[in-house]
């Protein structure tokens, strides 16, 4: 029979340990990568800022060689300079002196270098390529994509960097490309480079010994804790597991006799909790058929109320009606007082429709301004009358209480009609109507028998 295998068969201590290995090894491994890319970083900012700065020097004692660009390219170009200031600085290093013909501004009694050289030597080329801009912003010389004398382009205005001489702004400049170090550069890197593996190399055989080790210990302890809650799933709710550390280990050994000790009580605790739960999610819907602005019932809870009340009005032949209200000129209070005042208008509309109605009738904000009434057990006259005195009361209401230049009133459209399809017909009908109230004049209220009556 052929050998197979499955890592799932393994015992809790074999595969603690094997986890344990593999992550310490893994995060160990990740740690020299992290390491060796904010090295390479950092070790690139310094390259590139010892760049910039000694592009800066060059072009500093160019314009004081010069005075200005223009001139300056009437004796000799930028890359003339600068390798003559290259050569009069390694010079300089080997006390060799200035070599002939250096670079004006390097000689003896003139300006002093302003920067040092660049890391290393044995550089044959410049560890990054710059732009160059005079102080009008335009390009200094060649270097894609700007020809000498375009405008600097806005997404590399933000990038660049004033030179300064003697005060004022003579250039702009920024870098671009990509790193080249010199032979120095290297070695450092590759020194960097050993002790970092050689680090990681230590560190990995470490892990290994001591996941060895702590891999034992805890899968000894956790054994135990296993054992502990089988016995617990079948019914034995009381277990004991020895403490024999004062470590992690032996604290979650404690927790597990605490929770042994308590899980009766934590069960009965429970059965009661459910009773709570169900009380809290009648009130939670409760909250879910609210307006939370106004307080009201929502449109979802007055549809499905508004449809029972319906059915029974045609079911038993008895009188229902629906009112459809909508705030005049609200969106003039939004942009004339603030939306904040708008929202206060809400409110209050809402508090004086729930102390109008009588505790029978639906009252709901229907979306935006707008604001629903079902009366049920209430013929279209005595609905009317309910909505002209409300309408009154929206009128009279000290609106200078909220601002003294507001002015609140509002439009009813009533319908009665209970021979419909269904009391979305209804609501039609009352937005129909209420359309009606908004072109007469609003401030009225409109309803299928009696014209509207003024405000």
């Amino acid at each position: 029979m052929p050998f197979t295998f499955s890592f799932h068969s393994l015992s809790l201590r074999t595969k603690l340990i094997c986890y344990l290995l593999v992550t310490s090894l893994v995060s160990t491994a990740i740690v020299g990568v992290l390491a060796h890319q904010r090295l390479m970083q950092k070790f690139d900012s310094i390259v590139m800022r010892e760049a910039s700065r000694n592009f800066q020097t060059d072009v500093q004692l160019y314009f004081r060689a010069y005075g200005t660009w223009a001139e300056g390219m009437k004796h000799e170009s930028f890359r003339a300079f600068t390798d003559r200031r290259r050569a009069s600085l390694q010079s300089e290093a080997t006390g060799a002196g200035p070599p002939p013909g250096a670079a004006p501004g390097l000689a003896p009694g003139g300006p002093p270098p302003m920067g040092r050289p660049p890391f290393g030597g044995n550089m044959p080329a410049p560890p990054f390529r710059f732009y160059l801009f005079d102080a009008e912003h335009r390009a200094l010389f060649k270097r894609a994509p700007y020809q000498p004398g375009d405008l600097i382009r806005d997404e590399d205005l933000a990038r660049m960097q004033p030179i300064l001489l003697d005060g004022r702004v003579v250039a702009y400049s920024s870098s671009q490309g990509e790193v080249n170090y010199s032979d120095l550069d290297l070695g450092y890197l590759a020194a960097m480079r050993e002790s970092l593996v050689l680090g990681t190399a230590v560190g990995m055989g470490l892990t290994l010994v001591l996941g060895l080790l702590l891999g034992n210990r805890l899968s000894h302890a956790l054994r135990k804790l296993t054992r502990a809650v089988q016995a617990m799933g079948q019914g034995n709710l009381r277990q004991r597991v020895p403490v024999e550390s004062q470590d992690e280990v032996g604290v979650l050994a404690q927790a597990f006799n605490r929770m042994s000790d308590e899980i009766a009580q934590q069960y009965e605790d429970l059965r009661q909790s459910h009773a709570q739960i169900e009380t809290m999610a009648i009130q939670m819907r409760e909250l879910s058929l609210r307006d939370a602005l106004t307080g009201l019932h929502n449109r979802r809870h007055f549809d499905e109320q508004c449809a029972q009340f319906f059915a029974t009005a045609q079911r038993y032949q008895r009188p229902f009606s629906v009112m459809l209200g909508d705030i005049d000129h609200f969106k003039s209070v939004n942009d004339r007082f603030s939306h904040a005042t708008g929202d206060e208008v809400l409110r209050r509309i809402g508090q004086i429709l729930q102390s109008s109605m009588r505790a029978s009738d639906l009252v709901a904000r229907y979306g935006g301004e707008e604001f629903v009434v079902a009366f049920p057990e209430t013929d279209l006259q005595h609905a009317r009358e309910a909505c002209e005195a409300l309408r009154q009361r929206v009128e009279a209401y000290p609106w200078h209480e909220v601002h003294p230049d507001l002015r609140v009133t509002i439009s009813l459209g009533l319908s009665g009609d209970t021979q419909v399809g269904s009391f979305h017909t209804m609501l039609e009908a009352a937005d129909a109507l209420l359309y009606r109230a908004k072109q007469s004049g609003r401030n009225q209220v409109c309803s299928e028998v009696a014209r509207p009556v003024a405000g």
